[in-house]
């Protein structure tokens, strides 16, 4: 997917006759998926499939685009059409159009193609409907990295994507950023030169429920254009994403919903918000470890907000291979 306008090189339609000139977005999938201009000008995105397919008779209303069925020209396919009406929403629009795309082209047959590009392009619809909220802050960019990274790199290998995707329990509200049956993670992100972590709550370090609970590391940075390995949250996102679609897409979807439940959106822009990861820690939360939970609090306290110095756990530093056998009795435990 490229940045630029992918409309600039299309002509003009010469004639009435001729309503839509248009260019396929890729090459690399065999779905229909076009961009487009109309008579007027007008940026499109289009996909023409089997007319044989069937399609829901409601299509969402969205401010600013048209969204319309109509058959191809000739033969018996048929066309779905977004069409923008407010120019002044381009930029935005080309993010959309980017995501319906990514989300339409991970489709392995035609009919799949066709439900995905309705079924992100409703998804839009809900949250717009829901008004616009302001982007992710550094802070919370940098905690969902850390939780990226460990739903990424140490849980699909073993549990398999889609149970993966299961487990990220946090941003359903659980006390824990994921739950593996009696094992749980708990993910974490520090600034780099900062020796310490932030711990928001009491609860966050108590075992609860937990037999066992990680605490995973990861130091960050701010990185400017050009710094070799930097990327957005928007880039490690999209690589999870990608990931995951190789193996299952029902875990895409469970991934989708856990993202916007954390308030991550695909047409938000964080291209000026470069990050570069550094070393990442495991640790295991036991006795002795430095932390404070409800036990340890006086009767009336409560909403405590702490730090922890690093240095002070190094003791309890285990291995990636340590919690992958962890996790991999925790499947057979479950």
């Amino acid at each position: 997917m490229t940045t630029d306008d992918p409309w600039s090189g299309i002509p003009h339609p010469p004639s009435q006759a001729s309503r839509i000139n248009a260019r396929r977005v890729s090459t690399a999938t065999p779905w229909g998926l076009y961009w487009a201009v109309d008579m007027d000008r007008n940026a499109l995105l289009i996909l023409q499939h089997d007319g044989a397919i069937q399609q829901p008779t409601g299509l969402p209303n969205l401010r600013g685009l048209q969204v319309e069925t109509q058959p191809a020209d000739g033969g018996s396919d048929q066309r779905i059409i977004i069409r923008l009406t407010d120019r002044e929403q381009k930029d935005i629009f080309l993010r959309f159009c980017q995501d319906i795309v990514e989300a339409t082209m991970l489709g392995n047959t035609e009919e799949q193609a066709v439900q995905r590009f309705l079924a992100r392009t409703w998804r839009w619809h809900r949250l717009l409907q829901r008004g616009h909220e302001d982007l992710l802050s550094d802070d919370r960019q940098k905690g969902l990295i850390g939780e990226l990274l460990v739903l990424e790199k140490h849980l699909p290998p073993v549990l398999g994507a889609l149970n993966a995707a299961r487990c990220w329990t946090g941003p359903l509200g659980a006390p824990h950023d994921f739950e593996i049956s009696r094992t749980h993670i708990e993910a974490k992100a520090h600034d780099s030169g900062t020796p310490h972590i932030s711990v928001s709550s009491e609860q966050q370090l108590a075992l609860g429920s937990a037999a066992t609970l990680f605490l995973h590391v990861v130091e960050m940075t701010n990185a400017v254009d050009g710094t070799v390995g930097a990327l957005t949250i928007t880039d490690l996102a999209r690589r999870v994403r990608s990931r995951m679609a190789h193996e299952d897409m029902a875990a895409v979807e469970l991934l989708e919903e856990r993202l916007e439940e954390v308030g991550f959106r695909w047409t938000d822009d964080y291209s000026d918000k470069l990050w570069l990861v550094g070393e990442e820690a495991l640790y295991e939360v036991r006795v002795g470890f430095p932390r404070i939970t409800p036990q340890d609090l006086s009767s009336g306290v409560g909403a405590v907000r702490y730090r922890i110095s690093l240095p002070e756990c190094e003791a309890f530093r285990v291995t990636a291979s340590e919690l992958t056998a962890n996790l991999s009795g925790a499947i057979h435990d479950s």
